[in-house]
């Protein structure tokens, strides 16, 4: 199976984080996803965006360990990452430089 560049910015609620358990491990952050929009190269056209369909549901986001020892969002902020698709069925991935998570 080929892996296609892929990047969708979501953007929703914050459920629930789960920090990493050690030193240089990563986290996971679920969303409830309220939109989700295409991101631009820079050239200005489009990332495929394999994440279209996710408004209304609830997505598990693997946040990197680089990003995941500064991540402290409580239950209810707002979250808008970057995120990709792998190879393995449901894994998401975070761009670490590409988050912001906001208070309600």
């Amino acid at each position: 199976m080929q892996i296609v560049e892929n990047w969708s910015r979501i953007r929703g609620r914050v459920e629930e984080w789960k920090p990493p358990r050690k030193s240089g491990e990563p986290g996971t952050l679920t969303i409830a996803v309220e939109r989700v929009e295409d991101v631009a190269l820079p050239d200005g056209s489009r990332h495929r965006n394999l994440l279209a369909g996710t408004a209304g549901t609830t997505i598990h986001v693997i946040v990197p360990a680089s990003a995941a020892a500064r991540v402290e969002p409580p239950k209810g902020s707002t979250a808008v990452v970057e995120v990709r698709r792998t190879g393995s069925p449901g894994q998401l991935f975070a761009n670490p430089d590409r988050m912001t998570l906001t208070p309600r």
